[in-house]
């Protein structure tokens, strides 16, 4: 890995990071007004928004520069779509396995895709 593409990998780890830090304060929020079972959940389903975005960063920052321009293009659809799929494929085994509170997973989600959003500018 380059220089150019470990700054922006790094980068993309500090969003990632906020993201998960946001996920996390939400679920311990949550365990304090409900209970443990929709802490968890919410925990696990903004994992599922967080874990698919970090292996689109591995894909994306492994090569870097004007000169492999076509790599970091082809690098960049296909993590976009093994993102996609891990997200699918984690979440309809989440809410098969009945293990964990619908409604909450989805909050958690949602915590973690807004919140990969909103991350601050400085990371940016």
């Amino acid at each position: 890995m380059n220089k150019l593409a470990l700054a922006g990998f790094l980068t993309a780890c500090k969003i990632i990071g906020f993201q998960f830090l946001v996920v996390a304060l939400i679920s311990l929020v949550i365990l304090f007004i409900q209970n443990k079972d929709a802490a968890v959940s919410t925990l696990v389903g903004g994992c599922c928004g967080v874990l698919p975005n970090f292996i689109l960063a591995g894909f994306l920052f492994s090569t870097a520069g004007a000169t492999q321009l076509k790599t970091t293009m082809r690098r960049f659809y296909r993590g976009s779509t093994l993102k996609l799929v891990i997200t699918s494929l984690v979440l309809a085994i989440i809410l098969k396995s009945q293990l964990f509170l619908v409604g909450f997973v989805f909050f958690g989600f949602a915590v973690a895709l807004v919140a990969h959003v909103l991350a601050p500018n400085s990371f940016h």
